[in-house]
C-alpha cells in the first residue's frame, strides 16, 4: 500500500509530460459504442467495460472483470480476474488473468496466460497466437502459427491455417479440426487423429523423463550453484543489516513473506512491460524488471542462509558461521532444483518467499533510517548531561 500513492503520482506526472497519454484510477470504467478514445489509455480500476473506440494503445490492470467488445485500432493489454475480449483489434492483443476468453477479430498476434483459457468459435485471428494455461480451449479460425503450453487439457477444434505446437499432458482433437500446416506436440499419449485432419506432417516429442535425477540437470544446478555462491558472499558482506533482517522475517513471519513475495511477483513483470512498450516509460519499466530480476535471484541466497541456518542450529552471527550456513542451504535449494517432480514448486516457493522477506526487510529498514535520528535524541542530551557534570 505504501508504493501505491507514490506510483500513481509518478504516472500522473509522466501524463502531464507525455503528450496523448491518460492515466485513469477508478472504481468503474464504462466506455459506451458511442465514445471515441483518441489518446493512450492507462487504466486502473475494478470493473471495466469498454465498447467505443479507442484509437491508440490501451492498458488496463482491473481487480475484478474486463469486457473488451469495442473497436481498438492500436495494441491492447489487460489483466483482470475475468478477461472477455468480443471486439474489434487491428494490432496485438496481450491478456492475462484466471479466466480469459477471446471471440473477436483480431489482426494482430496474441499472447494469453491463463488459468481457463479459451479462444471461441466466433474468434477470428490473422496472425499468430502464444497460449498458456492449466485448460486451454482453441476454437474460431486462426491464419498464423499457434503455440500452445498447459499443465493439464488442450482442447482443439476450428480452422488452423498455420502450424501448431502443443505441450501438454493430454490433448484432446475434437473431429471439426482442421489443420493447415504441421501439428507437432509434446504428451504422453500418441495421437491419432482423424484422415484429412492435418494437411502437413504429425511430429511427436516424447516428454522428458520423470527420474529423480539426470546427470545434465546434476551439472546445469551445480554451475548455478557456484554462481549463487560467488554472488551470495559479496552480498551478505556488503548488506549484512538487509541479509539479517530478511533472514529473520523469514523465521517469524513466513506466511506473510510469501505472500507478498507472491503478489511482487505477478505484478512487477507485467507492469514493467507495460511501461517497456511506451517510449516515455521505458526507464521505470527497466527499473521495475531489473529490481524484481534481482530481488528474485539475491532471495535464493536469502533462503540458502535460513536453511542452512536450521540445519546447522547455530545462531552464531560469526561470518564464517554465516557463510557456512549459506553454503550448506544453498546446496540444499540447488540440490531440490535438480529433481523434476518438485522442481517448479521449490523454485516458486524460494522465489516468492525470498522476494517478500526482501521487500519487507527494506520497508523495515527505511523505518529504522527515518527513525533513527530520534532514537539518538534522548541519548546525546543524556550524553550532554553528564558531560555538563563533570565540568561542575
Amino acid at each position: 500500500m505504501q508504493l501505491k500513492l507514490p506510483l500513481l503520482l509518478l504516472f500522473i506526472l509522466l501524463s502531464t509530460h507525455a503528450r496523448g497519454i491518460q492515466f485513469i484510477s477508478t472504481n468503474l470504467v464504462d466506455i459506451a459504442k458511442s465514445e471515441t478514445i483518441n489518446d493512450e489509455q492507462w487504466i486502473y480500476t475494478i470493473d471495466a467495460e469498454v465498447n467505443g473506440i479507442v484509437k491508440d494503445d490501451l492498458f488496463i490492470l482491473s481487480g475484478n472483470q474486463i469486457n473488451l467488445g469495442g473497436t481498438f485500432e492500436h495494441n491492447v493489454w489487460g489483466m483482470g480476474t475475468l478477461v472477455n475480449l468480443t471486439g474489434k483489434v487491428q494490432h496485438n492483443v496481450r491478456l492475462m488473468g484466471k479466466t480469459v476468453q477471446i471471440g473477436g477479430h483480431i489482426n494482430g498476434n496474441i499472447l494469453a496466460l491463463a488459468d481457463t483459457l479459451k479462444i471461441t468459435p466466433k474468434a477470428t485471428i490473422q496472425g499468430d497466437m502464444k497460449l498458456m494455461g492449466n485448460n486451454v480451449i482453441l476454437e474460431g479460425s486462426t491464419q498464423g502459427n499457434v503455440t500452445i503450453t498447459a499443465s493439464r487439457v488442450v482442447t482443439i477444434s476450428g480452422i488452423i491455417e498455420g502450424d501448431l505446437n502443443i505441450i501438454a499432458p493430454e490433448i484432446i482433437l475434437q473431429r471439426n479440426t482442421r489443420i493447415g500446416g504441421d501439428l507437432t506436440y509434446t504428451a504422453g499419449k500418441e495421437l491419432v487423429p482423424a484422415e484429412g485432419l492435418i494437411s502437413g506432417q504429425l511430429k511427436r516429442t516424447l516428454p522428458p523423463s520423470s527420474s529423480a535425477f539426470s546427470k545434465d540437470q546434476l551439472i546445469s544446478q551445480l554451475m548455478w550453484f557456484l554462481a549463487a555462491l560467488l554472488a551470495g558472499i559479496p552480498f551478505i558482506t556488503l548488506f549484512p543489516i538487509t541479509t539479517a533482517i530478511s533472514s529473520q522475517l523469514i523465521r517469524t513471519m513466513p506466511w506473510k513473506c510469501l505472500w507478498v513475495g507472491a503478489v511482487a511477483t505477478l505484478i512487477l513483470p507485467v507492469f514493467g512491460i507495460l511501461c517497456i512498450s511506451s517510449v516515455i516509460s521505458i526507464p521505470l519499466g527497466a527499473l521495475l524488471l531489473g529490481g524484481w530480476g534481482f530481488m528474485a535471484y539475491i532471495s535464493r541466497i536469502i533462503m540458502g542462509l535460513v536453511i542452512g541456518t536450521l540445519v546447522l542450529r547455530s545462531d552464531n552471527t560469526s561470518i564464517n558461521r554465516v557463510l557456512r550456513a549459506m553454503v550448506v542451504g544453498l546446496a540444499i535449494i540447488y540440490t531440490a532444483f535438480a529433481i523434476p517432480a518438485i522442481s517448479w514448486s521449490m523454485q516458486i516457493l524460494v522465489i516468492s518467499m525470498g522476494t517478500g522477506s526482501l521487500l519487507i526487510g527494506l520497508f523495515q529498514k527505511r523505518q529504522l533510517i527515518i527513525q533513527g535520528p530520534k532514537k539518538l535524541n534522548p541519548l546525546e542530551e543524556l550524553s550532554n548531561q553528564e558531560t555538563t557534570n563533570q565540568e561542575e
